[in-house]
């Protein structure tokens, strides 16, 4: 069986998980998470910056798909759905975050190696860039997802994915080139 045939056949069976989780099976529900929680996980901890803030978006994202899961439309593709869920719950979290003008970004959550070294740096400089910059930037070069579902979950064009990402990759490069420097400069 080649990968297409696989990924296909994963589709019809998502499909019917799907349809079980809209009839309020938990059983397809632990299915649906038990496949996404890691994806989403990563990619919250890209965005959010701290592990309990990350855990607290993908925790926040499984109970929005439950009262939300009637709404899907089989035409999509599901994971474009369900890590819409997470951005926008990531977004929601973040401005809260400013509002309440929490703590700085915990960078030991992001790494185990506390000395300054160019990945710390990395972190921190992903973190400080633009929120819809950094989201481009993350699912299309952390989390390789195609642009165009990039452009799905964030409702932009593709070429409104492809600039953020651009210009997210040339103040990463100036942040790294200059540690001691700003990444919105």
């Amino acid at each position: 069986m080649n990968k297409k045939d696989k990924r296909d056949k994963w589709q019809v069976q998502e499909d019917q998980i799907i349809k079980d989780c809209q009839n309020k099976n938990i059983g397809a529900y632990k299915m649906i998470f038990d496949r996404y929680e890691q994806p989403l996980l990563h990619t919250a901890l890209r965005l959010m910056g701290q592990q309990q803030d990350a855990e607290d978006a993908v925790q926040m994202t499984f109970i929005k798909l439950y009262k939300s899961i009637r709404n899907y439309n089989f035409g999509a593709k599901f994971s474009t759905y369900l890590f819409k869920i997470l951005i926008n719950t990531c977004f929601d979290l973040l401005k809260k975050r400013k509002r309440f003008k929490t703590a700085d970004i915990d960078l030991d959550s992001l790494s185990t190696d506390s000395s300054p070294d160019r990945e710390i740096y990395l972190e921190d400089a992903i973190l400080k860039l633009p929120q819809r910059m950094r989201v481009c930037f993350v699912l299309f070069a952390v989390e390789g997802v195609p642009q165009i579902e990039i452009a799905n979950i964030l409702n932009l064009t593709v070429g409104g994915v492809k600039s953020n990402v651009y210009h997210a990759k040339t103040r990463l490069r100036a942040f790294l080139s200059d540690p001691a420097g700003e990444v919105n400069s």
